[in-house]
């Protein structure tokens, strides 16, 4: 650019001594320069700015990956629940109600619960309305889970909805944005009869987690239907990381 500048300036000078323009043409290459200096300028101001932001999302991106090994260092510091454990914790929480050849059992944190898949057809296709099967198997559930939570104040329910990768198209028409909405729809369709059989309505929340916490790889039609699946979980508020409740003083950091 120095080069093409100083180009210009001898030119317009050899022409002047040379008389070969007129001082009007002069002055034009002269505002032309002046512009591509303004040009130039504003380049610069615009790649310091660029260069500012992009280092201020490389800060921000370290914080992220600090925060995401903090906790995978936590998670593996955790010790797993064997098969044996978890039995136990679900018979203490849950009580002896539920048969084990039923159910799969699951764990969440310090919370403990049951696991249904869409290898049983959980919902009808192409919605979150609940098949006949699926509520069946709910509302045995329902009894146990409203007897346990009336009993013990500090118990509560979580139910956590999961999809599987496909996109959601053809739900595009019935107001579904994507999997996490789904999931959602899903999750609170058990919750709603879950309360419609006798579960305090207070006492039980909903979290839809989309396609992105897959049991496995998602490629088979089988492994479609293992992702595809809505989970129901029983724990005290720090188990369910739901926070204080209600009327419980607040820590002050």
């Amino acid at each position: 650019m120095k080069k093409i500048l100083m180009f210009f300036v001898a030119v317009s000078a050899f022409a002047l001594l040379s008389g070969c323009v007129s001082l009007e043409e002069y002055d034009r290459v002269q505002k032309h320069l002046e512009t591509e200096q303004e040009a130039n300028r504003a380049i610069a101001a615009e790649n310091s700015r660029l260069e500012s932001v992009i280092s201020g999302l490389r800060t921000e991106r370290e914080k992220h990956m600090t925060a995401i090994d903090e906790l995978r260092k936590q998670a593996n510091a955790t010790p797993a629940m064997t098969e044996d454990d978890l039995v136990e914790r679900m018979q203490k929480i849950w009580g002896s109600g539920l048969r084990d050849s039923e159910w799969e059992y699951v764990q969440s944190g310090g919370a403990v619960g049951v696991r249904m898949d869409d290898s049983g057809v959980l919902f009808k296709s192409g919605s979150w309305n609940l098949t006949d099967g699926t509520k069946n198997k709910l509302a045995s559930l329902a009894d146990i889970i409203s007897k346990k939570v009336k009993s013990d104040p500090n118990l509560f329910i979580r139910v956590d909805g999961h999809t599987d990768s496909d996109p959601v198209k053809k739900l595009k028409a019935k107001g579904i944005n994507d999997n996490i909405h789904l999931s959602t729809m899903r999750a609170m369709a058990v919750r709603d009869f879950l309360v419609s059989k006798g579960v305090p309505k207070d006492r039980i929340f909903i979290a839809g987690f989309g396609e992105y916490w897959p049991l496995n790889a998602d490629k088979s039609a089988k492994d479609k239907q293992r992702n595809r699946r809505v989970e129901v979980y029983l724990g005290d508020p720090n188990a369910l990381s739901i926070g204080a409740l209600p009327g419980q003083p607040q820590v002050q950091k």
